[in-house]
């Protein structure tokens, strides 16, 4: 396994500091705004179809990511306590965003899911992107009680 110098892992998007890359939100960002559409568009909702959920390492894998060695490489060597709290956060926001996406798919004219429920899932969604990406620049702040017991409540 390479090691590489603080300059490659800038020019990877990667915080050296850390060893996680913030190209990995991208695929939560894209669901975000595709399940913000499917909220107001229920026909847009069909385009979440397409999402799939990955693991931070398989997200890259399976990328046209230039320079996903480095990316993988940094996760790799990073610190074991600070790369289980990320991986606990994405493992729990994988689950929340799955559970919300089968919801709002699942719902059709003649059951909608209701919209107050639809939008309180997507606010659990925005704030568990900003919880990952606490982690990867290395400030760790929690979710906010409140918010995170209505997430809780939801799953």
């Amino acid at each position: 396994m390479r090691l590489y110098d603080e300059e490659a892992l800038r020019a990877a998007n990667v915080n050296p500091a850390t060893g996680l890359a913030t190209d990995y939100l991208n695929l939560f960002n894209e669901a975000i705004m595709l399940f913000e559409m499917g909220i107001d568009m229920p026909d847009m909702a069909e385009e979440l179809m397409d999402w799939a959920p990955r693991g931070y390492q398989a997200h890259f894998d399976q990328s046209g990511f230039e320079q996903k060695d480095v990316v993988i490489a940094a996760y790799e060597q990073a610190d074991i306590i600070t790369r289980q709290a990320f991986d606990d956060c994405c493992a729990h926001a994988l689950e929340v965003f799955e559970s919300a996406i089968h919801i709002l798919l699942s719902s059709s004219e003649a059951a909608p899911a209701p919209r107050d429920d639809l939008e309180t899932r997507l606010e659990a969604m925005k704030a568990l992107v900003l919880e990952m990406d606490s982690h990867i620049h290395g400030r760790r702040e929690p979710v906010g009680s409140t918010l995170q017991s209505e997430v809780d409540a939801l799953f």
